[in-house]
This record gives structure tokens, C-alpha cells and sequence, in this order.
């Protein structure tokens, strides 16, 4: 066999001990998307066009050795009206 190895058991998308879901909202332009992006894909555009609709990503990190899943949802910004 392959002595001193280490062996890294990856554990299913469902297998996690705490699920947060978040929600993105806040005024046109001011990152929500690049928040989400960094976050779930660490990614990052300083050319992103703005949501239209909703978008939504997850991602499952360890925390403490515990694995926390957090749900995240981008929300089209909001505009402000103009009267």
C-alpha cells in the first residue's frame, strides 16, 4: 500500500450540520452580485451587469469541524423612484 498518505473523505451535497439561507437585497450598484460571486465561486467582474430577477448559488464550508451550508440568493436591486 501507500504509506503516509492522507485520505479526504468528501462528504455529500446534502450532508451538512447547519443551513443558513441568505438573501442579497439593497440599491442597484452597490455589489450584491460581486458579494455573491467572491463568495460562492471566488470570482469577481468589475464589468457585472445588473440582476435581473433573482440569482442563487451555495456553497459548504468547515467551520469549528462542523460543515455549514449557506443558500445564497442575489435579488435584482432596487430602484429608487424618482418624482
Amino acid at each position: 500500500g501507500v504509506g503516509g498518505g492522507l485520505i479526504m473523505a468528501y462528504r455529500a451535497d446534502e450532508d451538512y450540520d447547519y443551513l443558513f439561507k441568505v438573501v442579497l437585497i439593497g440599491d442597484s450598484g452597490v455589489g450584491k452580485t460581486n458579494l455573491l460571486s467572491r463568495f460562492a465561486r471566488n470570482e469577481f467582474s468589475s464589468e457585472s451587469k445588473s440582476t435581473i430577477g433573482v440569482e442563487f448559488a451555495t456553497r459548504t464550508i468547515r467551520v469549528d469541524e462542523k460543515l455549514v451550508k449557506a443558500q445564497i440568493w442575489d435579488t435584482a436591486g432596487q430602484e429608487r423612484s424618482k418624482s
